[in-house]
């Protein structure tokens, strides 16, 4: 859950020629939205492949709400922040900041984008729309929109119970002063863990370790299993027993012990 700001800050590069340039539940959060939770995946874009770290490194007051911050780093440099507010059954996002060439670029939503929700059927779309301002674009106010559609889910059967995951497409359109600029990508999002894949016209990531809710799961666990589950349509089946801390709870412990 974190490609969106991302590309509004691609959709950024296209400004230049513009003059005057909580406290966390016992259970595990369903959305991942919970300080120290990361997530490790191994990616490959137009320049290779790198590795890429998102990590819930705080929370800070925002407006008239809260908001989590996940940062991102690519190849262990830092790349960009989003600001995620978690509401009861949806998640949105605020804006975030974006480094290029040694500068920061922070943009601003006047509301928050509905990112993502629970629970969702296939065939349910959500598209909400705000006004962004960009802080080194003194003066400039631009349009912004997002549109989330379920496509389509799989059910996928982990050793201490069963998830679905989600295929999401969404569509980031920025507007204004001449510029109309649509990004689109999906991802792959399960409950309780967050995206394990990620595909746009020129990215793909797959998750290969996380550790969240508590617990930690690496590649030769369950989570390489759960990738090839979200692209067979037959629900995978795990061996072994392991361990849930908390009763009801989805346990993400490695077999690792």
């Amino acid at each position: 859950m974190r490609r969106t700001v991302l590309c509004a800050a691609v959709l950024l590069l296209f400004l230049y020629g513009i003059p005057g340039m909580s406290n966390a539940a016992e259970l595990p959060d369903i959305f991942g939205l919970e300080v120290g939770n990361t997530w490790l995946y191994q990616s490959v874009g137009s320049d290779g492949p790198y590795t890429a770290l998102d990590k819930i490194t705080t929370t800070e007051p925002h407006m008239s709400t809260t908001i989590y911050v996940m940062e991102r780093s690519e190849n262990g440099v830092r790349t960009e922040r989003q600001w995620l507010e978690r509401k009861p059954g949806e998640v949105k996002l605020w804006g975030g900041t974006a480094d290029f060439d040694g500068a920061t670029y922070t943009m601003q939503f006047s509301t928050g984008l509905v990112q993502v929700w629970y629970p969702m059927h296939v065939g349910e779309s959500k598209c909400t729309s705000t006004r962004l301002t960009i802080e080194e674009l003194t003066g400039h106010v631009f349009h912004a929109s997002m549109a989330v559609d379920v496509v389509g889910k799989k059910r996928v059967a982990l050793s201490s119970g069963t998830v679905t995951g989600y295929k999401i497409r969404y569509q980031m359109r920025i507007w204004g002063y001449g510029m109309d600029e649509t990004a689109t990508f999906v991802q792959w999002w399960v409950p309780y863990l967050g995206y394990v894949k990620y595909e746009d016209l020129g990215t793909v990531d797959k998750l290969v370790s996380f550790s969240i809710g508590g617990g930690s799961i690496t590649q030769d666990a369950e989570s390489d299993i759960l990738i090839e589950a979200m692209a067979d349509p037959v629900a995978t089946s795990y061996g072994g027993a392991f361990h849930s801390p908390t009763p009801g709870s989805i346990s993400l412990v490695s077999k690792k012990q």
